[in-house]
């Protein structure tokens, strides 16, 4: 089952809008995200970064003109607080040209390290797509003349388009969950959060960018391979394993790795794919709780993981030194792409920032994973990155957060 951009960010939607599966386009959605993100931070040394971009992907199938990018509704709202452009003309250009153009608009000095090399990556990932594109010129709805100080760009393929659009700005985010306007799928009823819940989600979505930018380094089949669930759990700082088990049973987590990974791996029992398996493997299956969390006191017991079984402790020291060997393995595997220099500093948001956030200056957690017996749940014997393979979780439990990622190398190919 392929996930939507909302199943993706685990979002429940109450419009009747057809959420987009994550795929393509929302790769080019990521690396903006983390780009605006960085851009923030940098800005504050160097104003000459104050840029900020948004992205609207849409379903369309129609000629790129003003008229119907305006009936799209990839026009008028650039998001879902505004500002309001209407466009009147669009010209064709070549697609290198506008990926070109885009990125004269958002540096005027030379970026920073960083920067470049996202930027590099966003425009790879831009040319991977497109076939088409159109400089858009828009007129202000609130002033009355053209904007001239933007740059908007609409980019397509087949039945799909992307708006990319650059301005400057103070960079100021509203209350909401930044996920709820990702890609510019807008959920109409997204509560205000508080300001711990909201640095939390942002948090969260920059790991999931990073995660789903490392598709390209790394020479993924998916583009949803890495998700990544970030919350606070209420329980007690140092809890006991029986309240963290009806924690962890009740979380909506939980349920979703059955329906939305553990059913790709074993089809219900009279589903004539069940007979593709191994009738060990369903065996073991059927004996086993797939929600278990294993005891810490007993350890990785069991030699061999297999699909279906809970997930086995892990020492916190065992963890921070397995996840230092994925980090080594990551850097590896991506040593020889062109963009295998920025895979260091998504890897710090996508991992290590987790870690920190939720394990505390201490590193106080309880994890559990989908590992052997020698502790690896993301590698394989050899070190390299588990591909070809079943989803494989991870729960880490802090103090007050607790962080849950999955991977399955070939989600949503």
């Amino acid at each position: 089952m392929d996930l939507t951009i909302c199943e993706f960010l685990g979002h429940v939607c109450d419009d009747d809008a057809l959420s987009l599966d994550w795929h393509e386009e929302t790769q080019v959605a990521a690396h903006a995200h983390l780009l605006n993100r960085w851009l923030d931070e940098d800005s504050d040394e160097d104003p000459a970064y104050a840029a900020r971009l948004s992205v609207d992907v849409r379903d369309f199938d129609g000629p790129l003109l003003a008229g119907s990018l305006l009936e799209c509704g990839i026009f008028p709202a650039l998001s879902p607080s505004g500002p309001m452009r209407e466009p009147f003309a669009c010209e064709p250009v070549d697609v290198q040209d506008a990926v070109e153009t885009v990125r004269q608009a958002v540096f005027r000095t030379a970026p920073s390290r960083r920067l470049g090399l996202l930027s590099a990556a966003f425009g790879r990932a831009v040319l991977e797509w497109a076939d088409e594109a159109v400089l858009v010129a828009v007129t202000d709805l609130a002033t009355g003349p053209e904007a001239r100080e933007e740059t908007h760009v609409v980019f397509s393929f087949c039945s799909r388009l992307i708006r990319i659009s650059v301005g400057r700005g103070s960079g100021r985010r509203d209350d909401h969950d930044p996920a709820c306007s990702f890609a510019g799928h807008w959920c109409e009823t997204c509560p205000s959060l508080p300001e711990a819940g909201l640095a939390l989600a942002e948090v969260r979505l920059r790991a999931v960018c990073a995660g789903t930018i490392l598709r390209a380094p790394l020479g993924l089949a998916g583009y949803g391979a890495f998700r990544v669930d970030l919350a606070e759990h209420g329980l007690p700082p140092a809890p006991e394993l029986a309240a963290v088990r009806r924690w962890w049973s009740d979380t909506v987590w939980s349920r979703r790795y059955e329906e939305e990974y553990l059913e790709d791996e074993y089809p219900v029992p009279d589903d004539p794919q069940a007979q593709e398996h191994d009738l060990d493997d369903l065996a073991v299956l059927e004996e086993r709780d797939p929600l278990e969390l294993g005891d810490p006191a007993q350890g990785l017991e069991r030699a061999g993981w297999v699909a279906g079984e809970g997930m086995r402790p892990l020492t916190t020291a065992g963890f921070l030194a397995e996840a230092e060997v994925f980090d080594a393995a990551c850097r590896r595997e991506a040593a020889d792409h062109e963009a295998g220099e920025l895979v260091p500093f998504l890897l710090e948001e996508f991992l290590r920032e987790l870690v920190r956030r939720v394990g505390g200056p201490e590193r106080r957690l309880l994890v559990w994973a989908d590992a052997e017996e020698d502790g690896r749940f993301w590698r394989t014997d050899e070190g390299g990155l588990e591909r070809y393979g079943e989803a494989r979780r991870l729960l880490a439990v802090g103090p007050s957060q607790a962080l849950y990622m999955v991977f399955k190398e070939e989600k949503n190919c």
